[in-house]
């Protein structure tokens, strides 16, 4: 029999739909691909754009969903699935899914004025709590309602809607600010409220333009700068990563305020400010990720001339800094099987940003000495049957 959902259904289900950037935020590896890391810390990459086929398959976090497919949410895990739409109507697949794609009628209606009047009672929430002094005895309902928020911001309409309300984004821009210290909401509140803004307008050059004007850049890298959780400070360069990618003028603003200064003095793995290696690591390979994009002409191709020759200078500048780590920061043998991958994962993002800077910028990117003494002896390292991290350290040239 085919289900049909009601408004509370479908809402509590939009509400455990499959985190895209709750502990990790998605990140576009090049023009096709998209990658994002789960609660257990493993990535994952996969095309940006979802392709069908007969069954259903995940509807992975970012991921472009053509039209006219038939979608669904498996009530039992909150996982968003797509197929092909079949050739004759029939029943659906999983019992414990709801369809998105009924036909026109109340119920449909219904769960439209619904999801519509909570996503408007969730904005009215943020607005009030970024207008009133913290209130650290209401954060735990508030980050309940920012989550809830952070899932219907998918919705490109409803994205646009939160950035046309008026106070909206100053209003997260206030819950995700680390300062004043003593004022300041919970950090699990300032990731939200930072995640919910790289949501609403990665891949979107309409909304990044509208919140670029809403001044979310220099407020973001004020919080990134003041803030002391490498966890938070993650969400913060997500969200920035999210306005700054493919749009000139949020990159020359960036670029203005001190933005790769801000990036390059960080160095979470050096830094004492930063608790706990593990998210300190994480933060490390989200930094050198943006950084790669933003120094990537592919990414920002209409770039003024004086911004263009401040990214070309600070990519001489990053290679070196790169490649210092690489040598300096990254020889030491760790027991921990999780710090071991991590330590492996960085030392592949290193190397594979070297590489895009060497061929984007090659007069700029010039490498030490000390780091062709550091290639051939990691060569002589590694083990042969590593193949991949082989095959990327071979490729710098030194």
């Amino acid at each position: 029999m085919r289900v049909h959902f009601l408004a509370i259904g479908i809402l509590a289900a939009i509400a455990r739909q499959a985190q895209c950037e709750t502990d990790s935020g998605v990140y576009q590896r090049d023009a096709d691909t998209l990658c994002s890391t789960g609660k257990d810390g493993r990535e994952a990459c996969y095309p940006r754009v979802f392709n069908a086929a007969a069954e259903f398959r995940q509807i992975m976090p970012g991921q472009e969903v053509p039209a006219g497919l038939h979608i669904q949410i498996d009530m039992a895990t909150g996982q968003r699935q797509a197929r092909l739409m079949p050739a004759e109507a029939g029943d659906v697949d999983n019992a414990n899914a709801v369809e998105l794609n009924a036909g026109a009628g109340q119920e449909v209606l219904a769960v439209n004025h619904a999801y519509t009047d909570r996503f408007q009672e969730l904005i009215e929430r943020v607005l009030d709590a970024g207008a009133k002094s913290v209130d650290r005895s209401a954060n735990e309902l508030l980050d309940e309602q920012l989550d809830e928020l952070k899932e219907l911001v998918y919705d490109p309409r409803q994205a646009e809607r939160l950035l046309r309300t008026p106070g909206a984004v100053a209003a997260l821009l206030q819950l995700s600010s680390p300062m004043p210290a003593l004022q300041a909401w919970a950090a699990s509140t300032q990731r939200l409220s930072s995640i919910i803004i790289g949501t609403t307008v990665q891949n979107n050059p309409e909304l990044q333009a509208m919140a670029y004007r809403l001044g979310a850049i220099p407020s973001l890298l004020h919080a990134l700068r003041d803030e002391r959780d490498a966890k938070t400070a993650g969400k913060h360069v997500f969200a920035l990563s999210a306005l700054t990618r493919g749009h000139s003028l949020a990159l020359e603003q960036f670029i203005n305020l001190g933005g790769f200064r801000i990036l390059s003095e960080l160095n979470p793995l050096a830094s004492v400010v930063y608790k706990g290696e593990i998210e300190a690591s994480k933060l490390d390979l989200r930094i050198v990720r943006f950084v790669e994009d933003m120094l990537n002409p592919e990414f920002n191709p209409r770039v003024a001339a004086t911004s263009a020759s401040m990214i070309s200078q600070f990519a001489g500048v990053w290679c070196s800094t790169l490649a210092a780590r690489l040598v300096d920061s990254l020889e030491d043998v760790v027991d921990d099987d999780q710090q071991t991958s991590l330590a492996y994962e960085r030392r592949l993002a290193y190397l594979r940003s070297l590489r895009v800077l060497q061929q984007a910028h090659r007069d700029m990117c010039i490498l030490p000495a000390s780091f062709k003494r550091w290639k051939e002896n990691e060569l002589s390292r590694i083990n042969h049957s590593d193949a991949e991290y082989r095959q990327v350290l071979e490729n710098i040239e030194a």
